[in-house]
């Protein structure tokens, strides 16, 4: 994951797109933990960059709520919580029943034979106990229902939320195998309301599997947080 982040950032970018980049995949990832004092030095060290562009980036994580700061000025890792992850699957959950709907209004046989294609990728790799293509191929099935949606408001809206999203999803391999199957058969359930141009199924589909996900990342935080009080 990291080798293929810097071989983009060398692609093009500044120093400042390059931290930004970087430390931000490892928050969302959680090899930066919840909390985590940031130290300015250290991470420009690791970065091999200076002060300046590292400011910048963290400026803009700030403003992105992934970090931020505390009552004597210095930054850390944005914490987790129960309250948290039920505002943000709350709101998650109306954009994407909106955009699930407008998809099977505007859906073809094209469409829906992709989103199979990538329903199935999903379940393969849930047997196979592969969370990375679980998250790969997951939001490459939800991005193509927001675009297929044509509504740019609720995919701008949605991709605000994905980081945070995506950062509780890191957490959800602590759930059960059979939650696992589950959200992999789910996933087939949308495609097959979208092919049959059953909007009203398919957006009970989505909220049911968004309401799922939620207890997923639930649980996941709560085993985070007591395997954190175990530690301490």
């Amino acid at each position: 994951m990291e080798n293929r982040l810097k071989q983009t950032s060398q692609k093009g970018g500044t120093a400042k797109d390059y931290a930004y980049t970087q430390i931000k995949q490892r928050i969302i990832e959680g090899k930066l933990y919840p909390n985590q004092p940031i130290r300015e030095e250290e991470i420009s060290s690791k970065l091999n960059i200076s002060r300046t562009p590292l400011r910048g980036a963290l400026e803009k994580l700030e403003f992105e709520k992934l970090v931020v700061r505390q009552s004597n000025g210095r930054l850390k890792i944005s914490p987790i919580s129960v309250e948290e992850v039920k505002e943000i699957f709350k709101v998650r959950s109306k954009l994407e029943e909106i955009a699930v709907v407008q998809a099977t209004e505007n859906a073809n046989e094209v469409d829906s034979k992709h989103l199979l294609d990538l329903a199935n990728e999903i379940k393969r790799a849930t047997a196979d106990g592969d969370i990375e293509k679980v998250l790969l191929y997951g939001a490459k099935f939800h991005t193509y229902i927001y675009d297929l949606s044509g509504n740019k408001t609720v995919k701008d809206f949605l991709s605000q939320l994905n980081d945070h999203i995506q950062r509780y999803r890191y957490l959800v391999p602590s759930q059960s195998e059979k939650r696992m199957m589950e959200e992999g058969e789910e996933h087939l359930v949308i495609v097959n309301c979208i092919a049959n141009k059953d909007a009203v199924g398919a957006e009970a589909a989505m909220k049911k599997h968004i309401d799922n996900s939620l207890s997923s990342a639930v649980t996941a935080i709560e085993i985070y947080e007591k395997n954190q009080e175990s530690i301490w």
